[in-house]
């Protein structure tokens, strides 16, 4: 059986596992990143052959100018182009495709109530969260109103309004200090991932099953002691291991943990929710839509729409064959662009479509977590919190402010970099600089 040392660890080689091992790897130059899929980035990934230019399956824009994420990748040399939100409305009864400054005081006060009264509100007793449709409810929330908050906000949370929770949601309007910009990079998010890969030892197709540790003083050792056992019967001995796995990789027990990890932690675990996306990808050899409606550059010759569906929505997608899919979008964007002019422009103008369901991604499970209706105040702490002095924990489920953007999984990285360094080589201590 192999075996092998190195002084730390990194599980999962996403945007959170890279950045802690780009912050360690000058304090200790023997790191290892261990990743089960065959390729870095994580739910960082991208599709090649759709399009003359690479198309995003996972994350493909940037939320908020004054984030990390935003000043790491400035140092890389990444430009960014602030655009405006595009934001469209079509309404399938009244057949109306709307600017948002053409919508009914309904729609506008959905967005007063979701951007701002929320902020003001107590946070549910313990025990007690409100779901956000019945939190909508009570303030008067008509069917119109309740469809437009699910379609809009419980979609981009990852979720659906009945299981996105008040308690949490009031957090993250809290906290969330990044800034409301839409930013796009000048490359994709794949370059980033290979920037903060260089100069890290990462072993790909090295799934982790089982992870066993003894806290320092115990079975006789001076120092902590972890084992990572891989499905290759491959063992990997460390002081300390990051583990940036995805939510549902530690709630569906594919990474387990000798002795088990401490009650608390389970349970927050068990209580968090992270929902699944399914993408749909379509490209066409024509614009059909507004000019000013989406990113448009005429200089491409070919266009392509990426159709985002979250929560229950995403779960009934997946229970689909892919054409059927494809063929709903493309029978949703005919209806919004044809039915005046009697026409099918998606559907004639299609030149190659793919569907991307994050659920299906073995070592992933589903897309990110969203505001739990029944997660309790701390729970993302107590996920965060290292165990016995030699398990850290990080990744965008793990961040205490409940932003799950890729700022988010990186802040988490930050924090769990600084307490492993801290922990195992206090007087070296020497992080690398954002």
């Amino acid at each position: 059986m192999a075996e092998s040392y190195h002084s730390v660890v990194v599980v999962g080689a996403g945007i959170s596992g890279l950045y802690a091992a780009h912050l360690l790897k000058a304090q200790f130059p023997d790191l290892l990143v261990v990743e089960a899929q065959d390729s870095i980035g994580g739910r960082i990934k991208q599709l090649h052959d759709l399009a003359p230019w690479p198309i995003e399956a996972g994350p493909e824009f940037v939320h908020g100018r004054h984030s990390i994420l935003v000043h790491v990748t400035q140092q890389m040399g990444v430009q960014f182009r602030e655009k405006e939100w595009p934001e469209w409305w079509y309404f399938k009864q009244d057949k109306q495709l709307l600017r948002n400054n053409e919508v009914d005081a309904e729609v506008r006060k959905v967005s007063a109530l979701m951007e701002e009264t929320v902020g003001g509100e107590a946070l549910p007793p313990v025990g007690n969260d409100v779901s956000a449709r019945d939190w909508l409810l009570s303030k008067g929330a008509t069917p119109k109103m309740l469809a437009v908050a699910d379609a809009g906000w419980a979609n981009d949370f990852g979720g659906s309004l009945h299981r996105v929770g008040l308690r949490e949601m009031i957090e993250e309007n809290k906290r969330w200090v990044d800034g409301e910009s839409y930013l796009q990079m000048d490359r994709s998010m794949g370059e980033v991932a290979k920037a903060l890969a260089q100069g890290v030892c990462v072993r790909t197709s090295c799934p982790v099953n089982l992870i066993s540790y003894s806290p320092q003083g115990t079975d006789g050792n001076s120092s902590s002691s972890v084992t990572l056992h891989c499905a290759d019967n491959r063992r990997i001995r460390c002081r300390a291991v990051i583990i940036t796995a995805s939510l549902r990789i530690l709630q569906d027990g594919v990474l387990q943990f000798s002795p088990p990890l401490p009650e608390r932690k389970q349970q927050a675990i068990s209580r968090i929710r992270m929902g699944n996306v399914v993408k749909i990808i379509l490209t066409f050899s024509k614009r059909f839509w507004p000019e000013d409606q989406y990113d448009v550059d005429p200089s491409l010759g070919q266009h392509s729409v990426v159709g985002f569906v979250a929560g229950d929505r995403a779960d009934a997608l997946s229970l689909l064959p892919q054409d059927q899919v494809v063929s709903r979008f493309l029978a949703q964007l005919d209806e919004v662009y044809g039915a005046a002019s009697g026409t099918q422009p998606a559907t004639t103008h299609l030149v190659a479509a793919r569907v991307v369901d994050w659920s299906q991604e073995p070592w992933v499970r589903g897309a990110y977590t969203y505001p739990t209706l029944g997660a309790e105040q701390g729970d993302r702490e107590e996920l965060a919190a290292p165990v016995a002095s030699c398990l850290f924990f990080a990744g965008e489920a793990c961040n205490v402010e409940l932003n799950p953007c890729l700022q988010g999984a990186m802040e988490s990285a930050q924090r769990a970099a600084i307490a492993l360094a801290l922990q195992i080589q206090p007087a070296s201590y020497q992080v690398a600089k954002l």
